[in-house]
């Protein structure tokens, strides 16, 4: 019954669903626990690499940290999506939280110990090729349970609320992250993450579906894999704009990248810790700043959603993922810029702050505003049938140069300066954002 017959439907709480309760808090936890370890272990592996190697080397090491977590998970999501549809999803959730938890740990435990600074970056290398071998099953078996352990009434708002919650993750763990790297070990910071980790593994356990009934009994093999990469490749390079938005895609990541993976933690640990007196240092340490600047982004995400949750569907986006684009790659280029001249002394730091945290809360409403239009280009231009296929291929081909970028961008510091990385970023953003908005493909979308 609805409203014509004078009854107004109930608003649905999804939340009443124990299996949903204990998926979306699984997920949930998982999620801030992995915000917060990627904050401290940036900071801490340049902050450990730089007495030994030297300033400019610690910012390579992190760069191959980084390139190496990114390659693995390039290479393993596609095997990650085609066992989350032949396993228990649920069993592969708990297990790699498991793991993922016992190895920070037993990290944690490791970095209380006086080894050699050698010693200690083989250790957390080691760690964060186990974190991302884990991190590639766990996701798409996360996000693809969804349907099974809801109603079909249930599933919009439950899905609306874990994908808003995403920010919420963001913003409660780059706090979170500031807070414990300020006034903890870091050994302890590894504890509480990996204890976190393990609080969710054992929560999704409780979670129940009909395994059996939803499983695709078909045998995994490499050609299987092969072949879906293989269909999903020859079904987008039918269609000119999806092609035009991924290659854009590609190489605005492999510009964008660097800017916040490399340089912020760079600046953070070797310029900002050296001002001697900055805004609201008397309540605000250097890590609480590197927060904020972090949760503007989030915080503008959300109050965009909103906005943008409220309009109606329309019959091109070309126009506006333009104007989105333009405004995205100013705000990126506005962070490179600000950042040449503090590093020229030209800037000082109190007005790198402000200029930091208000690009990046612009950013966050651009970006949303630039990746709802994709995600509707996506949905509307792909077969249903093909959607499976063409998203997982179109996230590994959109995020395969981020491991190279990191790389690169970490030889760049080493060799020249980070200013100069600055300069690289800029101009090659520049130079995408161009192109791809004198593209014909870009009209048709």
């Amino acid at each position: 019954m609805d409203d014509k017959n004078g009854i107004i439907p109930q608003k649905i709480n999804v939340f009443k669903n124990r299996n949903y309760s204990l998926l979306f808090w699984g997920i949930f936890v998982s999620n801030v626990a992995h915000v917060i370890f990627n904050f401290a272990i940036s900071l801490f592996l340049l902050r450990i690499a730089e007495p030994t190697y030297g300033e400019e080397n610690a910012g390579l090491i992190q760069a191959i940290y980084l390139a190496v977590s990114g390659i693995v998970m390039v290479l393993l999501i596609p095997f990650g999506g085609v066992l989350a549809d032949k396993l228990n999803k649920v069993r592969t959730m708990y297990i790699t939280d498991y793991i993922r938890g016992l190895t920070i740990i037993l990290a944690g435990v490791a970095m209380i110990f006086d080894w050699s600074t050698l010693i200690k970056i083989i250790i957390l290398f080691a760690m964060n090729i186990i974190l991302s071998i884990n991190s590639a099953f766990f996701t798409p078996s996360s996000s693809s349970l969804l349907r099974f352990v809801v109603k079909d009434e249930e599933l919009q708002p439950a899905a609306s609320l874990l994908q808003g919650s995403n920010n919420l993750q963001a913003i409660i763990g780059l706090i979170l992250g500031g807070i414990l790297y300020s006034i903890l070990d870091i050994h302890w910071i590894f504890i509480l993450n990996g204890g976190a980790y393990i609080l969710s593994a054992i929560s999704e356990m409780f979670i129940k579906y009909n395994h059996h009934e939803h499983t695709n009994t078909d045998k995994m093999t490499i050609q299987m894999v092969t072949s879906d990469i293989k269909d999903g490749l020859k079904y987008l390079l039918k269609e000119k704009a999806i092609v035009a938005i991924l290659f854009m895609a590609l190489a605005l990541n492999f510009f964008v990248n660097p800017l916040f993976s490399n340089a912020m933690p760079y600046f953070i640990q070797f310029k900002f810790m050296t001002e001697t007196t900055y805004v609201f240092q008397n309540f605000l340490s250097q890590e609480n700043w590197y927060s904020i600047i972090s949760v503007a982004f989030s915080v503008s995400a959300i109050i965009m959603s909103l906005i943008l949750s409220r309009g109606k569907t329309k019959d091109s986006y070309s126009k506006s993922m333009k104007v989105s684009l333009v405004s995205l790659v100013m705000g990126f280029s506005g962070i490179a810029i600000t950042m040449i001249l503090y590093y020229a002394d030209i800037l000082s730091i109190n007005i790198v702050l402000f200029s930091l945290t208000t690009l990046m809360f612009a950013i966050g409403l651009s970006n949303i505003a630039f990746n709802i239009p994709i995600s509707m280009v996506m949905q509307r231009r792909v077969e249903r049938n093909m959607l499976g296929k063409v998203s997982s291929v179109s996230t590994v081909l959109s995020q395969a140069l981020i491991p190279i970028s990191s790389l690169i961008a970490g030889l760049i510091i080493a060799k020249i300066s980070i200013s100069a990385l600055y300069a690289f970023c800029l101009i090659g953003m520049i130079i995408t954002t161009f192109l791809f908005v004198r593209s014909k493909a870009s009209n048709e979308i």
